[in-house]
């Protein structure tokens, strides 16, 4: 608690617009990915200067259409002055458009003093010359190109995902446990996600231990229903008779390899998941 309040109370209270100067990474990414055709939130000096104050009813001869409100500053996040030009710490939530916008209609002047335009967009409406804006060009079909191979990895995750999930963890202390009849047991703790939006019955079983018993604490058989989009977590023992057991001591396998197996019932979805069972080692 200590640590969030005064982190919290020094990058939102202290620090505040230099945490999104200095440790965002947007601003080095936008500065890296722009180009002079890239659209942005831009004053149009060439309209507003020279700037000044105004009273209504006198002319606009010689003058621009800023009349140095400060309204675009006043609303800016970032507390910078947009007809500086662009600059790093502008975050394009574009308060100031709005703002400049009302002013321009209170004093009867044209919109988009401040709007979106590119640098080039800029230079040729200042020469008096027409711009016309580029969309397709090199740096937005690479875009383009990057956009897409990304949307497709993510769709094709999506459309081969599993409905049904389990994870198994292991109990370290203790590795394993001798019973009477000289059998061993180890224990698991069993994490199954149901992924569907309905109650999913699952069948947990074993694979690859042969002669093994698998057993849910608190549960008859080895059936549980899992609720919509839930996780639920579940103790399991598996239990290997004294000849198996003894056999594989002698063979020399202290560590034997298996999977358990969560089926759907209704559905035949199943998920694997490879562990181990624990036995002495031979002496």
């Amino acid at each position: 608690i200590a640590i969030l309040t005064a982190t919290t109370y020094l990058l939102g209270g202290l620090a505040r617009e230099q945490v999104c100067t200095y440790m965002c990474p947007w601003p080095r990414i936008q500065g890296a990915m722009l180009d002079d055709d890239s659209l942005m939130v831009s004053y149009r000096g060439w309209r507003g200067e020279p700037r000044g104050h105004h009273r209504r009813g006198t002319s606009w001869e010689g003058r621009g259409d800023c009349i140095d409100c400060k309204q675009c500053v006043a609303v800016c996040p970032m507390g910078i002055d947009i007809r500086d030009g662009p600059q790093l710490e502008c975050i394009n939530c574009a308060l100031c458009i709005d703002a400049c916008n009302d002013v321009m209609a209170k004093i009867d002047r044209p919109q988009n003093l401040i709007g979106y335009d590119s640098f080039r967009g800029l230079e040729a409406a200042a020469k008096g010359e027409t711009y016309r804006f580029r969309l397709i060009r090199p740096r937005t079909i690479l875009y383009a190109g990057v956009l897409a191979i990304v949307g497709l990895i993510v769709l094709t995750a999506l459309l081969l995902r599993t409905e049904l999930e389990v994870n198994v963890l292991r109990d370290r202390n203790p590795l394993y446990v001798q019973l009477s009849d000289g059998g061993f047991r180890n224990g698991y703790t069993l994490r199954v996600l149901n992924k569907q939006h309905k109650t999913a019955r699952i069948e947990l079983s074993l694979q690859g231990l042969q002669g093994a018993e698998l057993t849910l604490l608190g549960l008859k058989g080895t059936t549980v229903e899992i609720l919509p989009d839930d996780l639920t977590s579940l103790r399991a023992f598996i239990t290997l008779p004294p000849e198996q057991a003894m056999a594989a001591i002698a063979a020399g396998e202290d560590v034997l390899d298996m999977d358990i197996v969560a089926r759907d019932v209704a559905h035949d979805h199943t998920s694997h998941n490879a562990t181990t069972f624990r036995l002495p080692e031979r002496r």
